[in-house]
């Protein structure tokens, strides 16, 4: 498994100005949707319109289509989004309430993963303070980088257990690398404690 998307960027801390509470919304695409709609329309949508501009963007456009995004967004999607007042929504329609949490490179990088068949497992995994930023880590770098490196990169960064580089290096070899080498976006020997990039992996297997 794997994704082509290239995480993180050239910014050195992907989803900085995100509050970390924020990041349970990020991880659906449909979410990710409604804030790539609202922000480039920048105007006040009826609920039937941002059911329209959603599924001009899926397949199979339907009634039965129309009628899942519709409620999906009535009972999922805009409660939540609302609850970290993120969208002013009501009879009036649906909007901003301020500019979008997520900066446009950030809310791309993150919609590159949504056109993947597992999208929602990238998101689910991916969207997380620790592990955005040693995505960015490694896209800065053009080799294999050891756990001992990573942690004293991300140490002191985030709260416990990334306190200090120890604590660090436990939390990335027992939670958070073997996770992301499971969706494909890294390699993780844990031999050689070296921390490859996906497409590092392939250019070395080619």
């Amino acid at each position: 498994m794997s994704s082509d998307a290239h995480l993180g960027g050239n910014m050195p801390d992907p989803l900085e100005t995100v509050p970390t509470e924020c990041y349970e919304i990020l991880r659906h695409p449909r979410r990710l949707r409604v804030l790539e709609v609202l922000g480039c329309r920048q105007t006040r949508l009826s609920l039937s319109e941002l059911t329209t501009a959603l599924i001009d963007e899926s397949t199979g456009s339907n009634g039965h289509a129309r009628h899942d995004v519709r409620t999906s967004l009535v009972h999922n999607h805009l409660p939540r989004l609302e609850d970290y007042d993120i969208v002013d929504w009501d009879d009036d329609g649906v909007a901003l309430v301020d500019e979008s949490p997520v900066h446009p490179a950030d809310l791309s990088v993150l919609l590159d993963l949504c056109e993947s068949e597992n999208a929602r497992t990238l998101l689910e995994t991916l969207v997380d303070p620790v592990r955005m930023r040693l995505l960015s880590v490694l896209e800065a770098g053009d080799r294999p980088l050891s756990i001992e490196h990573l942690a004293e990169r991300l140490s002191g960064h985030e709260s416990d257990p990334f306190a200090d580089a120890e604590r660090a290096t436990v939390a990335l070899h027992h939670s958070h690398l073997p996770a992301m080498a499971d969706i494909g976006v890294i390699s993780y020997e844990q031999e050689s404690r070296l921390v490859t990039r996906y497409d590092q992996v392939v250019s070395i297997v080619e």
